[in-house]
Parts: structure tokens; C-alpha cells; sequence
């Protein structure tokens, strides 16, 4: 039997710097090369110095992905059906492209993440173009990858999908266990002394709810917040609104030693993303035992399978946090060992490679390659 070879499209590429695509690619590369499929990533010019990674071949694009998404995607759709098998789109931005596939007759696998055109950072057209490209992806792909049931009900309804079209294939993630006091000296932090929220200044992940609501519980404790702050008005204009000696702003932080050091010593994690599906930095939070506060909203109920605490606004914010601080060193565990058993049970990178094998493998057998 040959090898399928298999191009995933839509990340900034492997080794992992960025986010969770570039985690996902990663991994996923990692776990099909393993079981001698042909893999190539899609990357940014600048993202690695060989031509291949861990026995996965890299396909450099002319332009950084952040420079341009649009032509970024059509770049890695033309060069992927020329030379693969199967595509493996992160992302739906570039399924406007798919019509190329009419002189290629390749199979074309949409992995949609979140709902990109909720997102209020967008303006109107680029909205626009996110719903277009939704639905070209439901339309055009011959596969969705849904990373959440709730994802998946989105396109059985919104477009009335084929449900032999569709899988529901989470991310994943690694059980930490690091502890790390000198990355804790370098930010002045103390073991569960401080919380953590680690994502992107965007108004749907919620930050200013999260911060409002720290502020207004008078925790005696920091907040540590993670991400890069100088890349839009809303992340300046948040630094602008919350000085505060109880709150730290670490800019972007890609080192994954030091993140796993700061998520596994907080006494619990935040999480405000209302526009996702599966989303990594939450499994990563969990992950790491913690407790999580999640924004109150049908993906992280999901996710966390309602056992973890959750909030609607600044003043449901502040109490969870007070529930948390007030709570003992049993009471906290609790919580952080049913997150640790939800990523133990569902969403490891074992258990997420095989339903990828077994969903390749019966597009091998059904298209007999």
C-alpha cells in the first residue's frame, strides 16, 4: 500500500510558536508520519531553517500568514492539490479556493475551529468574507472536522451537512507536571498564589469582564496575564484601564516551558473565549490540574462537562473568584483533578491521533487509495 500524502494547510507552520493550529499541526503531523503517512505543513517563510521537521516536510509560503491570510491560504491550497492526496484545511478562509479542486480531484478536509465570523474584532467585511468562507467550507469540503459537538450542530443546522460528511474530533493535550520556582522568581509569583489567563487581546475572549470582575472581588492576590497586548487598540486601550499593582501584563510568552511552569502554579485559570470551539489553551489549563473559571457558554460547558466554575459578567467573575480564594487546599484539588480526568479521559493527543488515523484510514479504504 503507498503512502497517502496528506498537506495540512492554515497554520504558521511546525515547530509550534504561535498557537493552537501550529500545536495542532504539530502533533498531528507527529502521530500520522509515525504511521507512515506523507506529511507536509504549510508555513510562514521565517518559522524553521530546514526542509523538514521531525521527518515532516515543510512547505514554505512566500508571505507570513499575518501579512496576509487570504493569499496565504490560496497559496497553500494550489501548492497542496498539485502535490497531495488529501488537504487538510485549518481554518475555513481559504474555502473560496476550493473550486480549484474542480481540476484536481483531490479530497478536501475543513477543519473550521471557531466561529470566525462572530468575532467582533472583524469589521462588517470582513465578517462578511468569515460567513462566505463558512459556508464554502460546508458546501465545497468533502470533509468537516468539527473540534466540538457544538461546532459540528452549527453546520448540520446553519447548512443542513451531510452527517456522513462530518466528524467531531477534538484538540489535545499533555499532562503537566512542572514545577518551576525560578520562573516564578522571575515574576515575583508564589505557588497558587495568583491567577492566570493566557490569550489573545480580543474583545470575545472577554478580558475586560475577567478584569473588571478580578478588580471588583478585592482578591489578595495577582493576576497574571498572558498575551500580546501591543497589536490592537483593544489590547492598549485594556493596558490603559487596568494599572494595577495586583495585575501583571507578561506581553506574549512562547516559550512552552515557561507557560506550563506558570499554568501549573496558579491557583486557578480564567477563561474568557466565547466564540470557539475546543479551545487549546483551556485543555492546557486543564491539563495542568487547575481550576478554571470559564466564561458561561455552551463550548467550555463542553469542554469541562459542567464541573468547573463558570461566569457571565464582571460581577459573576468577582464572586468565582472569591469562591476560589476561600477555598482549601482539598476544595481546590477536587477541582483541578476532574479538569486533569476530563484531558486524561477525552482530549490527549493519543486519543485524538487514533480518531484521526481511523478517519484517514476509512477515506483510504473508501476512495482506495
Amino acid at each position: 500500500m503507498s503512502e497517502l500524502k496528506i498537506t495540512i494547510i492554515g497554520s504558521r507552520g511546525i515547530p509550534a510558536k504561535y498557537g493552537g493550529f501550529e500545536t495542532f499541526a504539530e502533533e498531528i503531523s507527529r502521530i500520522l508520519v509515525k504511521h507512515n503517512y506523507d506529511v507536509t505543513v504549510q508555513c510562514d517563510p521565517d518559522s524553521f531553517h530546514d526542509e523538514y521537521y521531525n521527518n515532516v516536510r515543510l512547505l514554505f509560503s512566500k508571505k507570513n500568514k499575518s501579512s496576509g491570510r487570504i493569499r496565504y491560504y490560496f497559496s497553500g491550497i494550489f501548492r497542496g492539490l498539485k502535490n497531495s492526496d488529501i488537504l487538510l484545511v485549518l481554518g475555513s478562509g481559504g474555502a473560496p479556493f476550493y473550486f480549484l479542486n474542480v481540476f484536481f480531484r483531490k479530497i478536501i478536509i475543513t477543519n473550521p475551529d471557531g466561529l470566525e465570523f462572530k468575532r467582533s474584532k472583524w469589521p462588517l467585511p470582513v465578517r462578511l468574507y468569515w460567513r462566505f468562507s463558512d459556508f464554502m467550507a460546508a458546501k465545497l469540503s468533502d470533509y468537516i472536522v468539527a473540534d466540538s459537538a457544538s461546532i459540528g450542530d452549527h453546520f448540520i443546522k446553519k447548512y443542513n451537512i451531510d452527517s456522513s460528511r462530518l466528524r467531531i474530533i477534538e484538540y489535545g493535550a499533555h499532562i503537566n507536571n512542572n514545577p518551576d520556582k525560578e520562573i516564578l522568581d522571575k515574576y515575583r509569583l508564589k505557588h497558587k498564589e495568583y491567577f492566570l489567563v493566557v490569550c489573545r487581546f480580543e474583545p470575545e475572549n472577554n478580558l475586560h469582564t475577567i478584569l473588571e470582575g478580578f478588580l471588583m472581588s478585592g482578591s489578595v492576590y495577582k493576576i497574571v496575564v498572558v498575551g500580546n497586548h501591543s497589536l490592537n487598540r483593544y489590547g492598549r486601550n485594556l493596558i490603559r484601564k487596568f494599572q494595577s499593582d495586583k495585575i501583571i501584563f507578561t506581553g506574549g510568552i512562547y516559550d512552552k516551558r515557561e507557560l506550563a511552569a506558570l499554568r501549573y502554579s496558579c491557583r486557578a485559570y480564567l477563561h474568557g473565549h466565547s466564540v470557539g470551539g475546543t479551545n487549546p489553551s483551556l485543555l492546557e489549563a486543564m491539563a495542568s490540574s487547575n481550576p478554571v473559571i470559564c466564561h458561561d457558554n455552551v463550548f467550555n460547558r463542553e469542554v469541562t462537562a459542567d464541573n468547573q466554575l463558570y461566569f457571565k459578567n464582571a460581577g459573576d467573575c468577582a464572586q468565582r473568584i472569591s469562591e476560589i480564594e476561600k477555598m482549601d487546599e482539598n476544595e481546590l484539588s477536587a477541582f483541578g483533578k476532574a479538569a486533569r480526568q476530563r484531558i486524561t479521559e477525552y482530549y490527549n493527543w493519543d486519543i485524538i491521533g487514533n480518531k484521526y488515523l481511523e478517519f484517514l484510514d476509512s477515506i483510504r479504504r473508501d476512495k482506495c487509495f
